[in-house]
């Protein structure tokens, strides 16, 4: 069969786009190919085009934080489409005959997207089409019920899509593809789904084109599957059982990647390096890779308790950055969510690598139990250490018991982080004005000596002394913007 796989645009405030290689599509088209068929892949967002667009209304509470700020302190501004256009993917699958067409829904909050695309080419030809990814299996049962898709998959894609494609050919009854869920009867069916990883069967994906990383050519990887912590905020333990990939396929992969020309291998492990053994395995590959000119990020988060014996042999593999996840620096909140390490391991960490990597320490803002000024402490704490402090406000995970008591909204649109949701709109503001100081926080690391810096700087004070935004208007003048609750003397 002729097969399409679509990763569709993405509609937000801001994209990370060099962490947007579709990596599970990849899999499932060799896995595709590996059966027989004929299997494109259609990367809508490879172009980089990003335009705005409308802001679905629901985000209009919004506007007073994504405003217009020409400063080191400003937040996104306008809500965007990054990719290809519907009509664009819509008239590739005109301009070719493929048999099914299957679309990739990775996140709760962008899933509706996914279906106004699955309408807009439902509308256009008369083919199936199938959409798959996490968003299906943390809702599976009340997308299942309003969907334009005509099939959904559940798990590894890899193992349901080429069987789904022997099913529709009529080769295998839709009972024996794993994953599957389909209408039969006026009722809907769901077939036991495979959680194996994509890479159990050796494959290895080939790449035609790469992003750029620091004006370097970059690619995924992936090591292990699963994780062995148990974080409350966190859905992977859910569905993903722990699992470590063949280290002579990892080997075979980078040889690969190296040959085309990749520069920079980002590792999107959920757990990496959790197990001593396996690690002290790895590191030897990585090193050896870096000696032929690869380096190494692992931007999915690194867990500070798994890296720490082996910081030094990060900076001898390539390790180019750091990125530590460390969630909250409060014990009380890490210890309530479950979390496997504190501050002092990361200090730890910064000591032993002796400023030879960049490093990022990820929090969470908004989480139960977090206070604006704890978070603003740990964050001028980082700066002090010379490292910057990335921020991921709190998105809710649909399924995950902690988020469901918090109450999953019904437009899912709002479950983003960028959407500020879970807060009343005092909490909304100081989680908008901690992602300002981290902001100006990192600008400061590389900035000082910039000949605005001091007028920056000023007025960066001043907003936290008055517990009120300044920002800075496109013709140079500085403006009230939004409050928030408390008022510092940073000292900074």
């Amino acid at each position: 069969m002729k097969i399409l796989l679509v990763a569709p645009p993405v509609f937000d405030f801001y994209f990370t786009t060099h962490r947007m290689e579709p990596l599970g599509l990849l899999y499932i088209r060799e896995a595709l190919e590996k059966a027989g068929h004929e299997a494109t892949l259609y990367d809508a967002t490879l172009s980089g085009k990003v335009k705005r667009v409308a802001m679905p209304p629901e985000f209009s509470y919004l506007e007073k934080f994504y405003e217009e700020d020409m400063s080191p302190f400003s937040l996104h501004n306008g809500y965007k489409r990054l990719g290809d256009s519907f009509l664009k993917i819509v008239d590739f699958i005109k301009e070719n005959n493929f048999d099914f067409v299957a679309l990739s829904s990775l996140f709760s909050p962008y899933h509706p997207d996914v279906e106004l695309l699955a309408a807009e080419i439902k509308k256009s030809v008369d083919i199936p089409v199938v959409t798959g990814g996490t968003a299906i299996n943390a809702q599976k049962k009340g997308i299942a019920g309003n969907t334009n898709a005509d099939y959904l998959v559940c798990g590894n894609g890899a193992v349901t899509l080429p069987l789904l494609a022997d099913a529709i050919n009529r080769k295998i009854s839709f009972e024996k593809v794993p994953g599957l869920i389909y209408r039969k009867d006026d009722g809907i069916i769901f077939n036991e789904p495979s959680f194996d990883p994509a890479w159990c069967d050796g494959l290895i994906p080939k790449r035609e084109k790469l992003r750029l990383f620091r004006k370097r050519k970059i690619a995924k990887i992936i090591f292990s599957a699963g994780c062995r912590n148990r974080c409350a905020f966190c859905s992977i333990h859910r569905d993903n059982r722990l699992a470590f990939r063949e280290i002579s396929h990892i080997k075979r992969e980078l040889e690969y990647l190296s040959s085309i020309g990749a520069e920079v291998v980002d590792i999107e492990d959920d757990d990496i390096f959790s197990n001593g053994e396996y690690t002290s395995k790895i590191l030897d590959i990585l090193e050896e890779m870096h000696t032929k000119g690869l380096c190494f990020t692992a931007m999915n988060g690194l867990t500070a308790r798994n890296i720490l014996p082996f910081a030094e042999r990060l900076v001898s593999s390539g390790f180019i950055k750091l990125d530590l996840s460390l969630v909250s620096a409060e014990k009380n909140v890490a210890k309530g969510l479950h979390r496997p390490h504190g501050i002092t391991e990361i200090e730890e960490i910064i000591r032993r690598t002796e400023g030879e990597t960049g490093i990022e320490v990820f929090l969470i803002p908004g989480l139960p139990g977090t206070e604006l000024r704890d978070t603003f402490n740990t964050l001028l704490h980082l700066n002090r250490l010379g490292v910057k402090g990335g921020l991921s406000p709190l998105y809710l995970v649909p399924g995950v018991p902690m988020f469901e008591e918090m109450g999953i909204p019904e437009n899912v649109r709002l479950c983003r982080g960028s959407a500020l949701y879970p807060f009343d709109d005092e909490k909304r503001a100081n989680v908008a004005s901690l992602l300002k100081v981290s902001r100006f926080l990192n600008y400061s690391l590389d900035h000082r000596n910039d000949e605005n810096y001091s007028e920056f700087l000023h007025f960066f004070n001043e907003s936290l002394k008055r517990g009120r935004w300044f920002r800075l208007d496109k013709g140079g003048n500085w403006c009230d913007s939004f409050e928030f609750t408390e008022k510092f003397d940073a000292g900074f």
